[in-house]
C-alpha cells in the first residue's frame, strides 16, 4: 500500500489546486466586474470545459504509454500547470478582463475569453493526472476501484480546496500569495512524481522557494495599509487633492470608498459630507448605516448630541478594526454598534427584532461593481420595514439615462414611493455621485421617468452596470 500514498496525495494536490484556481480567478475578477452571477456561472463553466477536456485526454495518452512515459508527462504536466498560473492566469486576470471590456464586449464574452485564454490550459493540463494516476495505480486490473480511489481524493482535495482558500488563505495571506501557494503545490507534486525516491526533501525545498518567491513578489507595496479579506481588497493610500490638501483614502476592491483630510480628519468625500447634511436635516435620533466602509458617516453622526443609536452592517469583519488604527487613527464612539452581517440577513433580522431607525443610509455601492442582491425591490421593502427615511449613495452615469439608472431609481421608487435625486459631485464628466432618498433632502429633485424595477427572479443589475461602466 505504501506506493499508493503518492499518488492518493498528488490527487488530493491537483483537486485542491482546481477548486482554489477556481475560487482566486473569480476573487481577481470582482474588483472589475463586481460579484454576479454572471461572473460565476462563466467561470465555473470554463473550469468544467477544460477538466472534462482534461480527464478525456489523460485517459486517452496514458492508455498507451509505460508507466515511466506516464509519471514524466504527469510531472511535465503539473510543472506547466503552476508556471502558467503563477506567471499568466494570476498577474494578468484583472488586465485582461478590462482590456476585453474596453472593446465593448459583452460581460459574459468578456469574463469567458479572459478565461479561455488565461485558465483553459493549465487546468486542461492539471486535469489528465487524474486519469494518469488511475492508470499508475492500476495494479490489479480493476479499473474502476483504482478510477474509485483517485477521483475520491481528488475530490477530498477539491472540498479542502473550496473551502480553505477562502476561508483561511486569503484572510491570513492573501489572494495573491494564495495563487502562488497554489502553484507551489503544484510543483511538489510534479517533483515528487519525477524523483518519487527524494520526495521529501525535494517537495520541501520546492515548497520553501517558491512560497519564499510568492511573498517577494507580493510583499513590498506603495500602500499605507493593504489586506486581501475573504470579501474585498482593502487599501489605504495618501495623496494630494487638487486643492493642495492631503487626503487619506481607503479603496475597496479599487474603488474609492471613504476619505478624509489628514491634518484634520474631517470627511472629504462630497457624499459623505452630503449624507451628514441630510442626517442632521431629518432630525433622526437614530442611525443605520449599510455599508460601513471607512465609518465616515457614524464617526460623524455620534458627534451630534441627540444621537442615541448608530448601528453600522458591513459583512467583512475586518473593516472596523482596519478603519479604526488604519484609517480614521481613532476609536470609535461607544455609541457605534457594529454588525459584521451581509446586508440582506441584517435587514431582515434587525426587522425580526422590531428596530426601527430614524434614517437609513445605504453605501454599499461602489464604483468597481455592483452587488446585485442590494439593488432588488425585495431588499428595499426588508428596508423599508425598519426605516421611512432612506438615502443611498449611487455612483452611475451624470445623465441618469442608462438602463441601469432608470431601473434602479424605478425600483427605489416602487419599494418607497418616492425617489428624489441630487448630484453631489456634479463636476465629474460621465460617472458621478449622486444621493437616493425616499424624502425630499436639500438640493433633491424628485425623479419622474420609469424604468423596470429588479426583482430577486430576475435580476440584470450587474449585467447593466457593465454596460453603462464600459
Amino acid at each position: 500500500m505504501r506506493k499508493l500514498y503518492l499518488p492518493w496525495i498528488v490527487a488530493f494536490a491537483e483537486g485542491f489546486s482546481t477548486l482554489a484556481v477556481e475560487v482566486i480567478a473569480i476573487r481577481l475578477a470582482v474588483p472589475v466586474v463586481g460579484s454576479s452571477i454572471v461572473l460565476t456561472g462563466v467561470m465555473l463553466g470554463v473550469v468544467l470545459f477544460a477538466l472534462s477536456v482534461g480527464y478525456w485526454r489523460g485517459g486517452a495518452l496514458s492508455a498507451g504509454w509505460n508507466p515511466e512515459q506516464t509519471r514524466r508527462a504527469l510531472s511535465r504536466n503539473l510543472l506547466l500547470a503552476a508556471v502558467l498560473y503563477g506567471a499568466a492566469a494570476f498577474p494578468l486576470e484583472a488586465l485582461a478582463l478590462t482590456k476585453f471590456l474596453d472593446w465593448e464586449l459583452p460581460l459574459a464574452v468578456a469574463i469567458g475569453l479572459a478565461a479561455t485564454l488565461l485558465l483553459l490550459l493549465p487546468l486542461y493540463l492539471a486535469s489528465q493526472t487524474v486519469p494518469m494516476l488511475a492508470e499508475l495505480t492500476n495494479f490489479d486490473g480493476h479499473a474502476g476501484r483504482a478510477s474509485g480511489r483517485i477521483l475520491f481524493f481528488s475530490t477530498l482535495g477539491s472540498v479542502a480546496g473550496g473551502v480553505i482558500t477562502p476561508v483561511w488563505l486569503f484572510p491570513s495571506i492573501g489572494v495573491m500569495r494564495t495563487g502562488f501557494v497554489v502553484c507551489a503545490m503544484l510543483a511538489v507534486a510534479a517533483v515528487a512524481m519525477a524523483f518519487q525516491k527524494r520526495t521529501a526533501l525535494a517537495g520541501a525545498a520546492v515548497t520553501l522557494g517558491l512560497v519564499a518567491g510568492a511573498s517577494a513578489l507580493a510583499g513590498p507595496r506603495h500602500e499605507i495599509f493593504y489586506f486581501d479579506s475573504e470579501y474585498q481588497t482593502i487599501q489605504i493610500v495618501e495623496d494630494k487633492k487638487h486643492d493642495g490638501r492631503m487626503e487619506r483614502v481607503l479603496m475597496s476592491s479599487g474603488g474609492r470608498a471613504s476619505g478624509v483630510y489628514t491634518d484634520t480628519g474631517e470627511t472629504s468625500f462630497s457624499y459623505a459630507r452630503a449624507a451628514f447634511r441630510a442626517l442632521k436635516q431629518s432630525r433622526a435620533d437614530t442611525l443605520l448605516v449599510i455599508g460601513a466602509a471607512g465609518f465616515n458617516l457614524p464617526r460623524d453622526a455620534s458627534t451630534l448630541p441627540y444621537m442615541k443609536v448608530i448601528d453600522a452592517v458591513d459583512v467583512d469583519p475586518v473593516v472596523k478594526p482596519i478603519s479604526e488604527r488604519y484609517f480614521l487613527h481613532q476609536s470609535l464612539s461607544p455609541k457605534i454598534r457594529f454588525f459584521p452581517l451581509s446586508a440582506r440577513h441584517a435587514a431582515r433580522k434587525l426587522g425580526r427584532d422590531s428596530r426601527r431607525y430614524g434614517l437609513t443610509f445605504l453605501d454599499a455601492y461602489f464604483g468597481q461593481g455592483i452587488p446585485e442582491e442590494l439593488v432588488t425591490l425585495d431588499f428595499f421593502e426588508d428596508v423599508h420595514r425598519i426605516s421611512d427615511r432612506v438615502v443611498a449613495n449611487l455612483i452611475t452615469d451624470s445623465e441618469l439615462s442608462t438602463d441601469f439608472s432608470r431601473n434602479f431609481l424605478a425600483t427605489f421608487q416602487q419599494a418607497f414611493g418616492a425617489v428624489w435625486f441630487v448630484d453631489v459631485a456634479p463636476d465629474d464628466s460621465y460617472f458621478s455621485n449622486f444621493l437616493i432618498s425616499s424624502f425630499p433632502i436639500e438640493g433633491s429633485t424628485l425623479w419622474n421617468k420609469s424604468g423596470t424595477p429588479y426583482r430577486d427572479d430576475k435580476n440584470h443589475a450587474a449585467w447593466e452596470f457593465v454596460q453603462m461602466k464600459w
